[in-house]
């Protein structure tokens, strides 16, 4: 049976059962933008609600237009949905997929819903012993397979029903593949007729890397992102997709109709155009994260990951159970990422989100009390 997945940012059952308002929690588990959403998209949104008593416009045209522009491509390139997990869910439908390579450990959400889909699942996980390096020669050698598979006519379905799935930067291990190893899976994938699904939702961090400019090489080529990590928003829930017009026009067919709220258009409308808070979040992020960092490594055992996005992986010392510490830190108020139910991830190990310098120091300091007290 398929289970659900499990996700961050359950501040309001924590606060229910803590009877705590969720002001008071501190949540290390979703990874946000601690600066929080830009006063220019509040204010967006306040003034959206007196135009709610009007349907949305269907075709998020004021977005898409700004997307196009910001990204060089055309209108209709882009799919506007409620938030880039309903689109992963109509991925596997949209694409008649059968079988898919899930680049791990990742973010559960691909693997739900192509199993919903009834799709065929191989997962290629980078390991701990590499500090969860991208495993691209183990993707190499499963596309060499594909490759042959797809030669060999008798066989059905065709190789055009198979898709690669993988996040970049990634979640949990943050690490971030490089434009060369992502144009080289982008040449064998055009080589084979396979799928690319590349999730960016935390691209924003480093954009530079993103592959949205080389979209013109692969047809099929489908890249997503995401309004919810940058810009602190995903309450209102706002993402969108990428690709050839001609697959993203087929696509559009699977969304319901008003997919995506008046007040979630006009708050990423808004988004777009506020260059200065992108500029400053930034720079926030890459001195907060360094800082972070070199707190978290003042643990004694902690084997702290390198990150490219807003939050770090660290590995709990050995014999450390991380449900037991993710518990008592709960009982304190804060909230982490227990990676144990991330498919791949083979020691004990929590993501952190990165925060206001002062939230940050008061995890640091309850975290190393807390494996103190258990390892005693």
């Amino acid at each position: 049976m398929n289970q659900p997945t499990i996700h961050g940012g359950e501040v309001y059952l924590l606060a229910k059962q803590l009877g705590r308002p969720v002001e008071t929690l501190l949540d290390f588990s979703a990874s946000m933008n601690p600066l929080g959403p830009p006063v220019s998209v509040v204010r967006a949104m306040h003034e959206a609600v007196n135009g709610c008593q009007y349907y949305p416009d269907r075709h998020s045209e004021e977005i898409r237009a700004q997307l196009a522009q910001k990204h060089a491509i055309s209108e209709e390139s882009i799919l506007v949905g409620n938030g880039s997990a309903e689109l992963i869910h109509i991925l596997p439908k949209a694409l008649a997929l059968r079988h898919a390579c899930i680049l791990g450990p990742t973010f559960s959400e691909f693997e739900h819903a192509l199993r919903l889909a009834g799709v065929r699942c191989t997962s290629v996980n980078a390991v701990s012993s590499q500090r969860y390096t991208p495993p691209i020669e183990k993707l190499h050698d499963l596309l060499d397979e594909w490759k042959r598979v797809s030669i060999r006519k008798d066989r059905k379905p065709g190789i055009h029903h198979y898709a690669v799935f993988l996040c970049n930067p990634n979640s949990p291990t943050g690490r971030r593949l490089s434009l060369r190893d992502l144009r080289q899976i982008i040449k064998r994938v055009n080589q084979i007729g396979c799928w690319m699904i590349v999730d960016e939702a935390f691209m924003d961090w480093c954009p530079s890397y993103s592959l949205i400019k080389d979209l013109s090489l692969c047809s099929r080529l489908i890249i997503l992102r995401s309004f919810t990590k940058f810009f602190a928003i995903p309450g209102i829930r706002l993402g969108y997709l990428v690709g050839e017009p001609a697959v993203v026009g087929s696509m559009k067919k699977h969304l319901p109709p008003w997919s995506v709220n008046h007040v979630a258009q006009a708050a990423g409308v808004e988004a777009l155009k506020d260059w200065r808070f992108f500029q400053r979040s930034l720079r926030f992020m890459q001195q907060a994260r360094a800082a972070f960092i070199v707190q978290l490594r003042t643990i004694p055992g902690v084997r702290v990951m390198p990150s490219q996005a807003n939050f770090v992986m660290v590995e709990l010392p050995p014999g450390v159970d991380s449900d037991d510490i993710g518990a008592r830190l709960q009982e304190q108020g804060i909230l982490v990422r227990d990676c144990h139910t991330f498919s791949g991830v083979t020691q004990s190990a929590l993501r952190l989100a990165v925060k206001l310098r002062r939230d940050n120091h008061r995890l640091v300091q309850v975290l190393k009390i807390t494996l103190k007290d258990v390892q005693m």
